[in-house]
């Protein structure tokens, strides 16, 4: 027991398990917030040398053709490193306010292009159907981006041997814009279901996922005052739908 949560049993009593346990997650989640803030600070200098030593390389005009697309992915993966790294320090807290107006769809393309190539190693038939008369969205881009990383990187990862991967976006009622991130995989057990948006827990090994992914993308999602929700079922893959507000 912390000395902060021994504190506050010593000013207010006793307290039943459920309320002990929610104290105890809370601090946790501070002191994980705290550790992440130092990891990040000192991953953001390295990456920021990375992106700037590929922009220069980029500049040269002679550079064989495979060397300037193993420099251009460098460059986009140490650009997303540091765009994650900043839902890291953040992704314990709900943010609200001062929201820059997106378009869903150019996020959701812009998200797409990058990780075709994710798709095609796993021969995962991308299939696009976007209203592309949707007003913008109440939101930062770039945690939009975020969110859509999360969904399509866990859906490929799940259709390993090949299958669909269905993007939608419509109107949904009440000014809200709503997208669908569907899969053909193998679907999710009612049980996993259950704890699917928990902190930590995670299906897969140990070298492949730390379980956080899809509770930063609800954490995200209540942040700009949207929701997320999902359905799936053994065999028969699995859909997450957002809802997001419209920008005024």
């Amino acid at each position: 027991m912390t000395n902060a949560l021994a504190k506050y049993l010593a000013d207010n009593g006793p307290v039943d398990g459920d309320l002990l346990d929610l104290l105890a997650f809370n601090e946790k989640m501070a002191e994980l917030g705290k550790m992440a803030s130092g990891v990040v600070h000192e991953l953001n200098t390295p990456l920021s040398v990375i992106v700037s030593a590929t922009q220069m390389i980029l500049r040269e005009d002679e550079l064989p053709d495979f060397v300037r697309e193993l420099v251009e992915r460098i460059n986009l993966e140490a650009a997303r490193l540091a765009e994650l790294t900043k839902g890291v320090l953040s992704f314990s807290r709900v943010e609200g306010g001062g929201w820059r107006e997106a378009d869903v769809n150019q996020v959701l393309r812009d998200v797409m292009a990058f990780l075709r190539y994710e798709a095609q190693k796993r021969s995962v038939t991308v299939i696009e159907d976007l209203d592309f008369r949707l007003p913008f969205i109440a939101a930062d881009g770039n945690r939009v981006k975020q969110v859509f990383i999360n969904l399509i990187m866990n859906a490929l990862q799940a259709m390993e041997e090949g299958g669909k991967l269905f993007l939608r976006t419509l109107p949904a009622e009440g000014a809200r814009v709503m997208v669908q991130v569907a899969d053909t995989g193998p679907g999710i057990p009612a049980a996993t279901l259950e704890r699917l948006f928990t902190p930590f827990f995670t299906t897969k090994g140990p070298e492949e996922g730390t379980g956080l992914g899809l509770f930063v993308t609800r954490k995200i999602m209540e942040g700009v005052g949207g929701t997320i929700a999902v359905e799936s079922a053994v065999g028969e893959g699995t859909t997450f739908t957002l809802t997001f507000p419209v920008a005024e």
